[in-house]
């Protein structure tokens, strides 16, 4: 099991585990600092060290201490500052003072009735120091949960990003393979040196750019010397030197919706003007690892449209 997958199925079992109240509230930080870890996350990792091992006394981490409801008089900065172990010690403390004094006394004689008060307000005071350490507990476990439950639904995008992008590239990898025999064998290499920040690779993956699109119009659409007809009001010329306008027509005969084809010759258009050798020297490094990027999404669009037409409009 990879790394991602762990985090979900940790993330997914403690967002039950606490809507099920399967855990107690150390417990819970215990099993989120574990995710945290397994994500990187940084805020949720320093607010259960927080958590695990108390709160500076200095107030250094107001928003964390107002988070987990550990303010015992804001006005004055005051705030418990105890371990969530330590928090839970109280609560266990204050349940058993509670649970000894039920049923009430056994009282008589002249003092029965200020015992029996005495008594009612050591309840009452028991109970209030329940209810202060429990809320904290409580108010931790919900703000783990609201930040849990937000991981999980990252995690899940991502691994739903990461299947769509694997399930596409295979199809374009395929067919640009098909498209452009050897001008796709350079492509890992020059995209390693992109990566490097090799100045020199500038020059040559624009360039390869420029021979993808030029094999792609070759293999999709060979060149010819009759007009390429799109409605009634537009002829395109179609020979070898109108490499864009054989990747229109293509799409054209796809069957590809208007806005879709105009969108894709405005890019193709810009990339192609980009990857011209008049411009290599004004491409900074950067911008051609997105150049290179975005010449492999518009020709994998292409190469994999389908030949049943769109809906709308023509």
């Amino acid at each position: 099991m990879g790394r991602q997958e762990e985090a979900i199925r940790v993330a997914d079992e403690l967002l039950a585990d606490i809507e099920l109240k399967r855990l107690k509230a150390s417990e819970v930080v215990l099993k989120a600092s574990r995710l945290a870890r397994l994500v990187g996350h940084t805020e949720l990792t320093e607010f259960l060290g927080f958590e695990r091992n108390g709160y500076p006394t200095d107030g250094s981490v107001r928003p964390w201490i107002g988070r987990a409801g550990r303010w015992a008089d804001k006005e004055k900065k005051a705030f418990h500052t105890g371990s969530i172990a330590k928090v839970e010690a109280q609560v266990e403390s204050a349940q058993q003072a509670i649970d000894a004094m039920r049923g009430g006394g056994n009282y008589s004689g002249d003092n029965a009735l200020l015992a029996s008060r005495r008594h009612d307000e050591r309840i009452l005071q028991s109970s209030a120091v329940f209810g202060t350490w429990a809320g904290i507990c409580g108010q931790v476990v919900a703000t783990v949960y609201d930040m849990i439950t937000e991981i999980y639904h990252e995690l899940l995008f991502s691994e739903l990003q990461a299947s769509l992008f694997a399930n596409t590239q295979e199809r374009v990898d395929g067919a640009l393979a098909a498209a452009s025999g050897t001008a796709l064998e350079k492509i890992e290499r020059i995209s390693d040196r992109l990566r490097d920040g090799d100045r020199e690779s500038v020059s040559q993956a624009l360039t390869t750019c420029r021979r993808l699109i030029d094999s792609s119009a070759d293999y999709l659409f060979p060149a010819r010397d009759e007009l390429y007809k799109i409605g009634d009001e537009v002829d395109l010329k179609v020979g070898p030197q109108q490499v864009l306008n054989r990747l229109q027509a293509h799409t054209h005969a796809c069957g590809a919706s208007k806005s879709r084809r105009d969108r894709l010759r405005r890019t193709l258009s810009d990339l192609y003007a980009r990857c011209s050798a008049g411009t290599h020297a004004e491409v900074t490094i950067d911008e051609a690892r997105f150049i290179f990027l975005q010449t492999y999404i518009v020709l994998g669009e292409i190469l994999t449209l389908s030949a049943a037409p769109e809906h709308g409009d023509s």
